[in-house]
């Protein structure tokens, strides 16, 4: 007689505890039910559909099963399934138990869960009595059969574990004496070593003078590709045991990813970092704790500056020259009108905003008037008189 499974793939009631299949391990096609898919409780019809048994089983395995599924009315949602063993290979409760309902990848639609129980069977973990008598019977016969056989290749091995044992000991006797003279080699070596105070070894120390001669130098590698920053070169502790840097250091810094790279000299645990220290740039620049102090292409020596409308006074050119962020501008002309640009210096030795400053203008006496440079490098003066000769001289950071 088949039990009679009625299940909604609306789900309303989330599992039938009442619905229940029970088999024993081993048990081969014997347990079929007849199933009623309905949806909302009206038949759902099943033509064109593909149906499918799963489940998790007490093991934690999975069975997905369509072979047992026989169709028995499509358009009322009517088949049986008959469980295939593999479902009640494993004692327990099965722990997820449906139908599926399928068709292609487009669409699938379940059922709610129903008990399904494995039983366990007399055999599996159990041993027949009488085989196994009967087996050991048998193998004890076969066992008196061979007992001579057996003493004497005990003997045998008795004998042969005498002889291997005495060679396992002769040959440790030598091992031991070949262990005393390579010790001995290696200690004799060692002394060589610390006579000639060489360091052999990453960790060692040097407690003497170490002295190059004149064509000798100390080469340290740097990583020289896409990697971290890094920093190598010579760097001070405190005492021996120090593991990091804590005093300073000089050497070279180098970017992650072959980025920026410059020469450092710093006091502290990072003297590598540019606001702590002495940083030298390839291009001939140079910074002291972020600041700059001095760059080839920025300072320069005295440079003379044209002028207009005016007469240069000889021996005294008008110039100007920079040392880090000071410009100086020095000379003297004649005739100059009054607020009318008579130079103009370049770009890079322009101050900030215009600036003022005191200048001596001779013109039969001497006079005070003022001599202003333009933030756009422009230069005039004001106050003087005509024929005077004036003498400039100025100084501004940039």
């Amino acid at each position: 007689m088949k039990t009679t499974f009625v299940l909604d793939i609306q789900k309303d009631k989330y599992e039938y505890t009442s619905l229940i299949v029970t088999g024993r391990m081993g048990d081969l096609e014997s347990n079929t039910v007849d199933v009623y898919i309905k949806k909302g409780g009206e038949p759902y019809p099943l033509t064109n559909l593909m149906v499918f048994y799963e489940c998790v089983k007490p093991d934690d395995t999975v069975v997905r099963d369509k072979e047992g599924v026989n169709i028995i009315d499509a358009a009322k949602g009517h088949f049986t399934y008959t469980f295939p063993a593999e479902v009640f290979s494993a004692p327990g409760q099965v722990k997820r138990s449906f139908f599926s309902i399928e068709k292609d990848k487009t669409f699938r639609a379940t059922t709610q869960d129903f008990l399904v129980i494995s039983l366990h069977d007399a055999l599996t973990g159990h041993i027949e009595s009488e085989t196994y008598i009967s087996e050991f019977d048998k193998a004890l016969e076969m066992v008196k059969g061979h007992r001579k056989e057996i003493d004497e290749a005990n003997k045998k091995i008795a004998e042969l574990t005498l002889y291997i044992q005495k060679k396992v000991d002769e040959t440790d006797t030598k091992f031991r004496g070949v262990i005393g003279q390579i010790q001995l080699r290696v200690d004799g070596v060692s002394k060589q070593i610390d006579a000639m105070d060489v360091v052999k070894k990453s960790g060692d120390i040097i407690t003497g003078l170490l002295r190059f001669n004149s064509l000798g130098q100390m080469l340290i590698t740097q990583p020289d590709s896409a990697t971290g920053p890094s920093a190598r070169g010579l760097h001070y502790v405190d005492k021996d045991t120090d593991g990091n840097v804590n005093r300073g250091g000089i050497g070279r810094f180098k970017g992650a990813n072959n980025g920026e790279e410059y020469l450092y000299m710093g006091f502290g645990t990072n003297p590598w970092d540019p606001q702590s220290g002495l940083i030298f740039r390839p291009d001939g620049s140079a910074t002291l704790k972020g600041k700059k102090i001095a760059t080839a292409d920025n300072d320069t020596g005295w440079t003379n500056l044209k002028t207009t409308g005016v007469e240069n006074v000889p021996d005294r050119p008008l110039k100007y020259k920079k040392t880090g962020g000071l410009v100086t501008v020095m000379g003297s002309i004649r005739n100059p009108k009054n607020v009318v640009n008579f130079a103009t210096l370049p770009e890079g030795f322009r101050p900030p905003q215009d600036v003022a400053f005191s200048v001596v203008i001779i013109s039969g006496s001497t006079a005070a008037g003022e001599f202003t440079i333009q933030k756009g490098g422009g230069l005039f003066v004001s106050g003087a008189p005509a024929n005077a000769t004036c003498h400039l001289v100025a100084s501004y950071v940039v």
